[in-house]
């Protein structure tokens, strides 16, 4: 990757150690304490997983990190690196989007059983396109949505379906991604 891109991944990568210190958002620890943190997420979530993906025919492997802050229990707000290369035995990381990113969950339930399960997702930010002949920096955007399947408390394990679209001065590129990933919110 070369260094235009690196600086501008550092830079969300240092936001992102401030986002979970300024969501504020604390666990109430009073009675029935139990059935709200099933209820609620906590102020710092992280996630990352691995699968497959396509670009214009080509399949490859893919995956992902993102972690961040906790805004509401329905907004999640931080960041993520999601990658995708035709050969995994590859030594270079052929795409890749860093993006600030907001995961939305429209179903909310505060009672009964645990919401928190089906999401969309949106970010914007950087992308890098590195063919081992040519190696491009430009803007790129995220779209996808997933589900979270709880294994234990606070800890998920989840499905992803993403596109992740490259603009670059030339063209426009797009990569549809299928992830299994681990969460802890």
């Amino acid at each position: 990757m070369s260094r235009t891109f690196l600086v501008p991944a550092f830079s969300i990568a240092a936001l992102l150690l401030v986002v979970p210190y300024a969501s504020g958002q604390q666990q109430d620890r009073g009675a029935g304490s139990r059935q709200r943190s099933l209820d609620t997420h906590s102020a710092f979530w992280l996630s990352g997983g691995l699968g497959g993906g396509w670009m214009e025919g080509d399949g490859g492997a893919a995956a992902y990190i993102r972690l961040g802050g906790t805004p509401s229990n329905r907004f999640l707000l931080g960041g993520e690196v999601l990658l995708w290369t035709p050969d995994p035995d590859a030594e270079d990381i052929d795409r890749a989007n860093v993006t600030v990113t907001a995961l939305w969950y429209p179903v909310y339930r505060s009672t009964g059983s645990p919401g928190h399960d089906w999401f969309v997702k949106a970010g914007v930010g950087f992308a890098t396109d590195d063919t081992g002949v040519r190696e491009r920096d430009g803007f790129g955007v995220t779209l996808g949505s997933g589900y979270d399947f709880r294994l234990g408390n606070n800890l998920y394990l989840t499905p992803n379906l993403d596109v992740l679209i490259q603009f670059f001065e030339e063209d426009t590129d797009a990569a549809v991604l299928i992830t299994l990933g681990l969460g802890f919110h």
